[in-house]
């Protein structure tokens, strides 16, 4: 039997400037039935510091001190030191609304699902930035209905976050995939997580409400330029495509085609990164073009099955380049083309 009705779970790496703000916010939530896991991984700050401060404090807290292993096994490590009927995540830079906790728990007791999908909205220097929802009404997804969510999430990075899903724990742990193998995923371990309970889920609704602050800041991870980055996009894909979409149907008869076109053209979006970064030589970036060429996903997976007049115009003539190894000309177009657009 779950202990209570939430674990909060706030892996923390780094984090003192914004951590304190972080915790109180979620403190400071109006339904009180939860409990919180800090997880330090291997912060050099003080934030190990701030960490066991609050939990002398307040009996809800745990800390756990790791050694740095990465988010994604951070966030494994947390759900197994999980005893909430429900876990929710909280990155250690952004911060809560008041209510957020409350309304999640009413909508929890009265649609009786396995996952609620919230709505989530940047903020930048402290002022929220307006978005728009993917459905502008509350939707509940049950039997054969959960295709059309498992299209939507292939589809828009609306719906990668754990912060704003709260998931029914024993979901996360029966999840078996190898935290290890997977440590070196720092884009997309969110959605890399979120495929077991997510496909195993009876039942998923979705509401269009926001009560979590995503903060948008220059040492975010999702502002940091790696050129290897296409190592994590493409480990996740391997592992949608194995392990959920091979054989299935769900988005559309061709469905191999459908991933194919998407795949590359996230691909070709790390191409096109790479092209546009001011921190790497040519050399260093026509040696990373070749890597993504070589990589086991992309020869195995996206080539043999992409249809080149799938993708949009704009993608297929990088596609065009990048396939014909014209790395230079592909360099040259791209600084060509932020001439032009500025």
């Amino acid at each position: 039997m779950s202990n209570v009705k939430f674990t909060v779970n706030v892996p923390v790496y780094n984090a003192e400037k914004y951590l304190r703000e972080c915790v109180d916010s979620i403190l400071n939530q109006t339904f009180t039935d939860f409990k919180i896991n800090l997880v330090n991984d291997g912060s050099t700050d003080s934030s190990g510091a701030i960490c066991d401060e609050y939990a002398s404090k307040d009996s809800r807290i745990n800390v756990y001190h790791n050694k740095n292993q990465g988010s994604f096994a951070t966030r494994v490590f947390a759900v197994n030191h999980s005893d909430g009927e429900y876990c929710v995540f909280c990155d250690s830079d952004d911060y809560y609304d008041k209510g957020y906790l409350e309304r999640a728990n009413e909508l929890l007791d009265e649609e009786n699902c396995d996952i609620l999908y919230f709505f989530h909205e940047p903020v930048y220097d402290g002022v929220r930035k307006k978005g728009t929802p993917h459905w502008s009404e509350k939707r509940v997804f049950e039997g054969d209905g959960k295709n059309e969510f498992y299209t939507a999430m292939m589809t828009s990075a609306d719906f990668n976050s754990l912060n704003t899903k709260f998931v029914k724990t024993e979901l996360y742990k029966n999840d078996t995939l190898d935290a290890k193998k997977y440590s070196f995923v720092k884009n997309g371990d969110d959605f890399l997580q979120s495929l077991y309970p997510v496909f195993n889920a009876q039942k998923i609704v979705f509401v269009p409400e926001c009560y979590y602050n995503y903060r948008m800041h220059s040492e975010s991870l999702t502002h940091k330029i790696d050129p290897n980055i296409y190592n994590s996009v493409f480990a996740v894909r391997s592992v949608i495509w194995d392990s959920y979409l091979d054989g299935t149907n769900i988005l559309g008869e061709n469905t191999k085609r459908v991933f194919a076109m998407r795949s590359a053209r996230s691909a070709m979006n790390i191409v096109k990164l790479i092209a546009q970064n001011e921190t790497l030589s040519d050399e260093e970036k026509i040696e990373t073009f070749r890597k993504i060429h070589d990589h086991e996903f992309y020869k195995n997976f996206i080539e043999p099955n992409l249809i080149k007049s799938d993708l949009e115009k704009k993608w297929q003539f990088v596609y065009e380049l990048f396939s014909r190894h014209s790395y230079k000309m592909l360099l040259s177009t791209v600084r060509m083309l932020g001439k032009i657009k500025k």
